[in-house]
């Protein structure tokens, strides 16, 4: 922050007070040769460092527009993404900064959204609509593809995503009051559904955490998991990855590929895996 001109002035006088030599000069009249120069000096020193405020607040506006390629900034860059199936939302460069001109928040389909950045500058992308979240249609899915890249980073390559849910088997014996038999199933299956879909968006089923959500239903005294396991949409029953199998835990916790989950279908949903047996 500029020092104001009385300020300059008054250290000018502080220097020239330790300067002995100067000592003769000291004549209380402002129009004084020497206090005239004093204050014109002061005048222009001050005109530089208010120029550098001036400067520096323009600077350090532009920064904090500027897009850093952070993996924050990408995804809030994803949620900023608009599409219309009749009107092409092309994204406009202003001052470097990537913006759409009109802003319309009715055209931001994306819901989920996660950033991964690898080593080779590779960055990926899994995204989703809607809630409870779907996969894009091909067309939402190319016309964020090209936004990405048209508000890369050199050398940076946006890989985008966004498939149907995974599905989760669960094999397991749910001991209970008997009094809640009227009940258990349905309050069962409901939280798992509630657990599943509050898992954050890419990240990873935890038994610990699927058996804590078990464990809260109301009747609900104890549970044995025989069997956990997770699959890709497009991988088939027989080939999903075991959590646990045979009672046995293989992996406490299992990472997403979709980005988000759902119980598993038919014949091997929910009402069919598990067993209720009152104690």
């Amino acid at each position: 922050m500029s020092r104001t001109i009385n300020q300059i002035k008054q250290t000018l006088d502080d220097a020239q007070a330790l300067q002995p030599e100067l000592s003769a000069l000291n004549s209380p009249s402002q129009t004084s040769i020497y206090n005239l120069w004093k204050y014109i000096t002061a005048v222009a020193i001050w005109i530089h460092e208010s120029l550098l405020d001036l400067f520096k607040a323009e600077i350090e506006t532009t920064i904090s527009k500027a897009p850093v390629g952070t993996e924050s900034w990408v995804t809030q860059k994803c949620f900023d993404f608009q599409y219309d199936s009749t009107t092409p939302q092309i994204v406009q460069m202003v001052d470097f900064v990537p913006n759409y001109d009109p802003i319309d928040d009715t055209k931001k389909i994306i819901t989920r959204c996660s950033v991964k950045t690898l080593p080779n500058k590779i960055v990926t992308v899994k995204l989703a609509k809607e809630e409870p979240p779907v996969p894009l249609t091909t067309p939402e899915l190319n016309s964020i593809q090209g936004y990405l890249d048209d508000i890369s980073f050199a050398g940076v390559q946006y890989n985008t995503t966004s498939t149907s849910p995974d599905y989760l088997y669960l094999n397991a014996e749910i001991f209970y009051n008997g009094q809640y038999a009227a009940i258990i199933s349905a309050t069962t299956i409901t939280a798992i559904n509630n657990y599943l879909s509050t898992i954050p968006f890419d990240g990873q089923v935890r038994i610990a955490s699927l058996e804590d959500a078990i464990q809260a239903v109301g009747g609900v005294t104890d549970l044995v998991i025989s069997d956990l396991a997770l699959r890709a949409n497009a991988v088939p029953f027989s080939g999903a990855t075991y959590m646990v199998q045979n009672k046995t835990t293989v992996y406490n916790k299992y990472g997403l590929s979709s980005g988000y989950v759902v119980p598993e279908l038919t014949p091997n949903d929910l009402s069919v895996s598990l067993t209720f047996t009152t104690e």
